[in-house]
């Protein structure tokens, strides 16, 4: 087996783990640990309506009324998306995985995008502090599928790949062989590298998008079953991300109960 024929054929596919360039703007973190388990489902009690949160009867086409425009978004959410149902680990080759995980982010995009016309909304406010919870949760779900897209669910090389790195392992020739271990080691680092990118891309909106919601509703003294599975939320991102990124991720937000500059402290975002 020729070396220059076995690095050619394993280097056509090398970018398969080009890091996607996400709509959303990132907040600067320290970086974190790539091996990151799988995240809990949450509780999935349904939410009571509150007084001004609920579509109007006969209003549900009314596109200036925020509870139906906010119920009309919430029902083109994709299953694969929605937080309220079984989460699935992205799977496949790294192609495939690339794939699922930019059609899903260019989905969650365009839906967060929608609710922000209500969550800047001053009025009604529990109509605003849900559209911002449903942001997160879109973040949330796509953190979520990428916790458990690791080896062996995500497949890191083709079936020919395979067939010329174990040949080279075992071909008797020393040269080969550290060629197959060295290729294999950029591979895995590709697709870590890439997968810390989507990692940190979703984690930077989920956890701002549920620090807003909760200091509108402390500052707002407004309490609902979202409110609260929202603060569940961000005290398993917090003990998960530890709080130097949860600091980073909130820097700039303001606290409506004082018009100033919300600097996080650990427990901050988790009682009422």
């Amino acid at each position: 087996m020729r070396r220059s024929f076995l690095l050619a054929a394993l280097t056509t596919a090398a970018t398969a783990c080009a890091t996607p360039t996400p709509s959303e703007p990132r907040v600067a973190a320290p970086a974190a640990t790539t091996n990151t388990p799988a995240d809990p489902a949450p509780e999935t009690t349904p939410a009571a309506e509150a007084p001004d949160a609920a579509c109007p009867p006969g209003k549900a086409e009314d596109e200036n009324e925020p509870a139906c425009v906010y119920a009309a978004i919430v029902k083109r959410i994709p299953r694969r998306l929605d937080i309220d149902r079984a989460i699935e680990p992205y799977a496949g080759n790294i192609m495939e995985v690339k794939k699922a995980y930019d059609d899903d982010f260019a989905v969650v995009h365009s839906l967060s995008s929608e609710f922000d016309w209500l969550a800047v909304r001053p009025e009604p406010r529990v109509v605003s502090i849900r559209a911002r919870i449903q942001q997160a949760a879109l973040y949330d779900v796509l953190r979520q599928r990428l916790a458990g897209a690791e080896p062996p669910r995500v497949k890191l090389y083709t079936d020919k790949e395979e067939e010329l790195l174990d040949k080279a392992a075992t071909s008797g020739d020393p040269n080969l062989a550290s060629m197959s271990q060295e290729l294999r080691r950029r591979r895995e680092e590709m697709f870590q590298s890439a997968r810390e990118n989507w990692l940190q891309a979703t984690e930077a909106a989920l956890v701002r998008h549920y620090a807003d919601a909760l200091l509108r509703a402390r500052a707002w003294s407004i309490q609902t079953p979202e409110i609260d599975r929202a603060r569940a939320r961000i005290r398993h991102w917090s003990e998960l991300l530890g709080d130097a990124k949860i600091k980073a991720y909130t820097e700039g937000l303001v606290d409506p109960a004082n018009g100033k500059p919300f600097v996080y402290t650990p427990g901050a975002l988790e009682t009422p």
